[in-house]
């Protein structure tokens, strides 16, 4: 099921928002509208947080239904929402936006190319997949340019074959190009998805929706 929703005016539902098969995390100042619009779409319960102080959830956490991953900023009052039940890890490397610099399912994960061996072993252990560095585009920010779930991924159109391949080694599913939001190559940050359901923002054209629906399987 492939639902149509903003937040706050923006379509960039992945910057504000994440998800697994398990659990959606949505910014505190979310409406009650957009929260049941998620619960119905992705068929899971929702958790609203800030993350560092800020409603920038998606950006700023990484998870799958093993782990979370979340910037290092995360105060412990916003960890205690998070890790009821999950490994957590409150990411130290520089490149701690982990929403934006990893992209995860159940079966793998790839990080910005820039992150210390160190946080890549991290990111391996609480997520409970194999971490591998790579790029989506030539981006280094690859959980904007790419989002996956356990059916599939959709990347960025520029994605060249070779990352295309690492994508697929990685997380185990086929990879396949498109935009959202009416011509928007970071798919990440503007999707919200789980194996069960996404979200999308109001301006993505109905090619755009077939493409999602194609390559993430919902």
């Amino acid at each position: 099921m492939i639902a149509f929703a903003d937040f706050g005016g923006s379509s960039f539902l992945g910057i504000y928002a994440t998800a697994s098969d398990a659990l959606a995390l949505l910014p505190g100042m979310s409406t009650r509208q957009f929260t049941e619009k998620v619960e119905r779409s992705l068929q899971v319960a929702v958790v609203q947080t800030t993350i560092a102080g800020t409603n920038l959830v998606g950006a700023m956490v990484a998870m799958n239904t093993r782990g979370i991953v979340a910037s290092r900023f995360t105060t412990e009052e916003e960890r205690g929402r998070l890790s009821k039940g999950s490994s957590f890890l409150a990411l130290s490397d520089k490149f701690n936006a982990a929403g934006n610099n990893i992209v995860v399912n159940d079966r793998g994960a790839v990080v910005n190319p820039d992150m210390t061996n160190k946080s890549l072993r991290q990111i391996s252990d609480v997520l409970g997949v194999e971490a591998v560095k790579g790029t989506v585009a030539g981006l280094k920010t690859v959980g904007s340019a790419c989002i996956a779930n356990n059916n599939g991924a959709l990347c960025h159109p520029e994605i060249t074959d070779a990352e295309i391949k690492l994508i697929e080694d990685v997380l185990k599913v086929k990879a396949k190009i498109g935009t959202v939001s009416y011509g928007v190559p970071l798919v990440g940050a503007c999707l919200l998805s789980n194996s069960k359901g996404a979200l999308t923002g109001s301006s993505t054209t109905p090619i755009e929706i077939g493409r999602i629906e194609d390559a993430l399987g919902v």
